[in-house]
């Protein structure tokens, strides 16, 4: 995947490559410019219309959206191999339902929108896309299920900080995650989030302002044994 592993982190979910195979996945990213971000930044808005789409070539982005009582939710992590915002140009003009931001750097491909619609129409990429949708959604909800808190979490965050950094995590992953975010994410409340970094231990995983620091991975890998629970996937 230009020259970049894969992943297939569960708490991320089922790939864009995954389903449509890494040849058009590579025929995708010639369709577009090379863009990179920073932790923190938004990378596409919600209200905005929708002009264009983003491939993640690497790197991990956090979708949140900002609910009618001006709550701000979040839907989902996506991760490498993926794309976000398709929604918003397939149907030409419509205006985006959710904003993307990165939680470490991230690398992406630019693909413009008439661009992208060619791209779907002349690989016929349409239940692709479909599929991808329906695949998301069922994850959304497995996320928010099972049992095990910790376990829950130390997964999350294993996901986050593998697919943001591999093994370069020098002195600690830095996720611009905040212990609300990953509350949402995964239906708990944020009392439990933190009750479940304590069990983990401050030596694998802090939490400060804005940011959660995985300090030792080897140690949450510990904290997160394989499983064919609710990650599992679809």
């Amino acid at each position: 995947m230009d020259g970049k592993r894969e992943r297939h982190d569960p708490a991320l979910g089922v790939t864009f490559t995954r389903l449509a195979g890494e040849p058009l996945w590579k025929r995708l990213l010639d369709e577009g410019r090379t863009r990179r971000h920073r932790a923190g930044e938004t990378l596409l808005r919600q209200g905005d219309t929708g002009t264009h789409v983003l491939a993640l070539v690497e790197g991990v982005v956090k979708v949140t959206r900002v609910e009618r009582d001006g709550t701000i939710r979040v839907l989902a992590f996506r991760g490498a191999g993926d794309v976000v915002g398709e929604a918003a140009v397939l149907e030409e003009s419509e205006r985006r339902l959710a904003s993307v931001s990165a939680i470490g750097d991230v690398t992406v491909v630019v693909v413009e929108g008439r661009r992208f619609r060619a791209f779907v129409e002349r690989h016929d990429l349409s239940p692709v896309l479909t599929r991808h949708a329906l695949t998301r959604l069922r994850q959304s909800d497995r996320a928010r299920g099972g049992c095990c808190s910790r376990e829950r979490v130390a997964h999350a965050l294993l996901a986050l900080a593998e697919a943001a950094y591999g093994e370069r995590t020098g002195d600690g992953a830095h996720l611009s995650v905040t212990r609300t975010e990953l509350a949402q994410y995964l239906g708990v409340s944020r009392n439990t989030v933190s009750t479940a970094l304590g069990e983990i231990g401050t030596r694998v995983v802090t939490a400060e302002r804005g940011v959660v620091v995985v300090h030792d991975l080897d140690a949450l890998r510990a904290a997160a044994p394989v499983t064919d629970g609710p990650y599992a996937d679809a």
